[in-house]
């Protein structure tokens, strides 16, 4: 025997009241790789009943309460009790009332049970048997004894516990009562078998909707609960168009953009009894949370069935049973695989994830097995990525593009369409083999996400890249192998304390944080990535001044290498009190001063040409005065060029440009307009930055441009159009659409262009990445090519048929090799970090209706020049 874990407990909780664990079981039993089961041939499994807290009712009886009204409590509106006292509203109550009583509860109980226990194709048969208080003595399960019941062995059976006012969530669990609506999980098993024994659930009293008279409301929830007490786990079928689905984020009940797919953008447009019973979100103050309480959807009946099948349940329904590959072939666990009866696409719909049966135990894993095929029904088989939450196998994005099964199922966008589908029809007992791809193609321009990597910094060569894993481990990844090694230093020091980390060229250096000396404080080091060592550099303060940052404390910031490993620049720090070191407890109460390090030596010299740190107008802090002509709150050094000429840098909120050539400063934001960032070619004698006059509404873009160093000359590169490439909003209105139907000449004569941050660029800038900012948030990725323009990532991948980056599209292109021809890219905002590598040796151009695969950037560029058009040419009017 062996009690689950209270971690169990734990990711249920999570998942239920964030998340969605796509249907099948929620437990696999390690040592058979089957689900943890009830053995129902044993009979009606028995459910036990809490009671309840004893609340004076109006007569003055005591009665068992699953809902009460705390004393003190005020309402907005005048409340009817079942018992019929009326509670005015706007008037604090004098004492506690019940709302709803435990026999009310037990009612919604029952209900519940059988609803589950009705299911004809289950041999799954529950029942209420007697009270908590019969088999262990305990009246009332709350905050001050419920650990005689998660923590003890009480008898087989399913154990329903009242949490009348919330304190055993808070108190046991230590989540708010108003964040979760209950909590249910397999909790005693034989380990030998993998039978469950006992389970239990905690269902929320305190979160009952005042109008709920009758428990009706909440009914979905407790049916809900009770199907993970059965090990089931959360599925998306239809809830979704419900609960997530918006003007802005439209879903869909099959491939969006295929015939008969209908797109769902607003709660109400589907069906509320179509909303599958284990779907993570319930809405408990609307009819939702009533008919969540049915098991009418074919996902409910044949999740429950599968886990606990009649004899005859395989003979009387069909099956798909298949494998979900990359286009390389690798099978792909953790994506949503949907079955929905074209003839009866919102009930008839049943979904398994891609590994779900293995939960990540045994490596990558597509296999997926949907049962319950109404026998003649014709069914679309498609992909659907899982929108939230926790998991038994980690939920994946959609790596491509979606799409459904088909006959001629491949790899190629151009063979095998997205919206090519062919219909699924089994008979009873009937099996139907099936494999899917993603799509994409295996020449020209390679687009893979590296899932749950986070990369700092990617070589000029092109070919490593580093940065952590989800966990903070670090990495180095090697583009060639395609291949992750993690790396931790002799010492035991993590050598990645920041989210800034810069290597050299080559990929044999990096300039990394690391609190070598254990107290507390990561300085600047050096890391020898072939020894394995680390050097620190050099710190002014001698380590004592220090600020907190993302993922440290540090007395350095680290952002950039040149190509030789020989300059590193950055911030080092400086008391406010004067002096070099700061004084015990004062590490905070300094300032940062640019600072470039000679990695051969390890010493730091401050970069303060042009600079001087006077008391700010605010505070107790220091601010800089910037050639003796304006101010701004802080000022670092982040960028070089790759021979250590150039040195750029930015102020507050990155809205300062400057430079320094040759130690002696520039300021770029005064003299052109130089916002958000720079990039500088390989000599340093030229420097790309985005630009604009005046801010807020009355910002003005004037698109990229560079200066020469050399000769102070401005080369205008544009930037994107609007309405052409991007939208022009105005408060919340697409200024470019009817009815205002503006042209770019039109927003341009009185905003300008659209407003750049370029991001990096190859050695001679003849290829430039950007990001561009709507309301100052990344609204999206840009590149430039020399002799060919501006484009968006969304053009310049769709025109290449990237099919990989249209589900999943980077907002910004962080890294380019020093040719162009690799590069890294990220997406912000995503809830897991997903770093994609994008190797564009080779793309496309369509010369005179062929395809013809060049060398990237430079073959490509002189082909477009000449005449051809850049892409592929089925692709060239694609849109992502």
């Amino acid at each position: 025997m062996m009690k689950f874990s209270k971690i169990a407990a734990g990711i249920a909780l999570a998942t239920i009241s964030m998340g969605s664990i796509a249907g099948g079981p929620l437990y696999v039993h390690e040592k058979t790789m089957q689900p943890y089961k009830w053995d129902t041939s044993k009979g009606t499994i028995p459910v036990w009943t809490d009671g309840g807290q004893l609340i004076k009712d109006k007569d003055g009886n005591d009665v068992e309460s699953f809902t009460v009204l705390e004393k003190g409590s005020t309402f907005n509106v005048d409340i009817t009790l079942p018992d019929g006292t009326v509670l005015e509203k706007n008037v604090p109550l004098d004492r506690d009332y019940t709302f709803l009583t435990i026999a009310q509860a037990n009612a919604v109980t029952a209900d519940a049970v059988a609803q589950w226990s009705n299911v004809e194709t289950s041999t799954l048969s529950m029942a209420i048997a007697g009270t908590i208080e019969s088999q262990t003595g305990i009246s009332d399960v709350n905050a001050s004894n419920v650990d005689q019941i998660y923590s003890a062995e009480n008898g087989y059976g399913f154990w329903v516990n009242y949490d009348t006012d919330g304190a055993i969530l808070e108190n046991y669990f230590g989540i708010p009562r108003d964040q979760v609506l209950g909590i249910a999980f397999p909790e005693i098993a034989n380990e030998e078998t993998g039978e469950i024994l006992e389970a239990t659930a905690l269902m929320n009293g305190w979160y009952i909707d005042i109008n709920d008279t009758e428990g009706k409301m909440v009914q979905g929830v407790f049916t809900h609960e009770f199907g993970h007490a059965m090990n089931m786990s959360h599925s998306q079928a239809n809830g979704h168009f419900t609960y997530v689905a918006k003007p802005w984020f439209p879903l869909h009940d099959g491939v969006a953009g295929c015939a008969g797919t209908t797109t769902y953008t607003n709660r109400g447009q589907a069906p509320t009894d179509s909303i599958e019973t284990m779907y993570p979100f319930i809405n408990v103050r609307g009819v939702e949370g009533l008919e969540q309480g049915t098991v009418n959807v074919r996902d409910d009946i044949v999740n429950i069935s599968d886990l606990y099948p009649t004899a005859d349940y395989k003979s009387k329904y069909g099956t798909i049973k298949g494998k979900l590959y990359t286009k390389e072939g690798v099978e792909y666990s953790g994506m949503n695989m949907v079955a929905r009866n074209l003839d009866n696409p919102l009930y008839d719909v049943i979904t398994q994830q891609s590994g779900n049966m293995t939960q990540g135990l045994v490596g990558p894993d597509g296999s997926f097995t949907i049962s319950g095929l109404t026998p003649g029904g014709r069914y679309a088989l498609y992909m659907d990525p899982i929108l939230a939450g926790g998991y038994p196998t980690t939920p994946t994005s959609i790596i491509s593009e979606n799409e459904y099964w088909n006959e001629n199922e491949g790899t190629s966008p151009a063979l095998d369409q997205a919206c090519d589908m062919t219909e699924i029809i089994v008979s009873g007992g009937e099996t139907k083999e099936v494999e899917m791809y993603f799509n994409g193609y295996h020449s020209g321009i390679q687009y893979t996400p590296l899932v749950s990597a986070f990369v700092v910094d990617h070589s000029k060569n092109g070919k490593k890249a580093l940065g952590t894993t989800l966990t903070g481990i670090p990495f180095i990844y090697d583009s060639v192998q395609n291949s992750f090694e993690t790396v931790v230093t002799p010492e035991g020091f993590a050598p990645l304390k920041a989210t800034n980390a810069a290597m050299n060229k080559t990929a044999t250096k990096a300039a990394v944080l690391a609190d070598m000396d254990g107290n507390g404080i990561a300085q600047g080091a050096i890391w020898d990535l072939r020894s394995n060592q680390l050097t620190a550099l050099e710190d002014p303060s001698n380590n004592t001044c220090a600020l907190g940052g993302q993922t440290s404390v540090s007395s350095h910031a680290i952002w950039d290498m040149d190509d030789t490993g020989h300059i590193v620049v950055g911030n080092s720090r400086k008391p406010n009190a004067g002096g070099n070191e700061c004084a015990p407890g004062a590490a905070s109460q300094s300032y940062g001063v640019p600072t470039i390090w000679d990695t051969k030596t390890g010493k730091a010299t401050l970069l303060t040409d042009g600079l001087e740190f006077i008391p700010s107008r605010w505070g107790n802090s220091y601010e800089v005065l910037i050639n003796g002509e304006r101010t701004e709150a802080w000022v670092r050094a982040d960028r070089v060029s790759g021979n250590g000429k150039t040195i750029t840098g930015s102020g507050n909120n990155n809205n300062s440009q400057l430079a320094w050539v040759d130690g002696k400063l520039r300021d770029l934001f005064k003299d052109f307009g130089a916002l958000n960032a720079s990039v500088i070619s390989q000599d340093g004698e030229r420097i790309a930055f985005g630009s604009q006059r005046g801010f807020g509404r009355r910002a003005f873009g004037q698109g990229v441009k560079v200066w020469h160093a050399g000769t102070d000359e401005i080369t205008e590169l544009g930037g994107l159009r609007w309405c052409d490439d991007v939208p022009f909003v105005n408060f919340g209105m697409n200024m470019c659409a009817a009815p205002f139907n503006l042209t770019h000449e039109d927003i341009a004569a009185n905003s300008g262009l659209p407003l750049m941050m370029v991001m990096d660029a190859n050695d001679d800038l003849s290829l430039i990445t950007g990001r561009t900012l709507i309301g100052g948030m990344p609204a999206g990725s840009t590149i430039y090519l020399e002799g060919i323009g501006w484009m968006t990532g969304e053009e310049f991948f769709a025109k290449q048929g990237v099919i990989e980056a249209k589900n999943l599209m980077t907002n910004g292109i962080f890294g380019v090799s020093a040719n162009g021809s690799e590069m890294m890219a990220g997406l912000v905002g995503a809830s897991t970090p997903i770093t994609i590598e994008i190797d564009a040796n080779k793309a496309f151009v369509c010369q005179d209706g062929v395809n013809q695969e060049l060398s990237f950037p430079k073959q490509v560029v002189e082909a477009v020049k000449g005449g051809a058009e850049f892409g592929r040419c089925e692709h060239l009017d694609d849109k992502y």
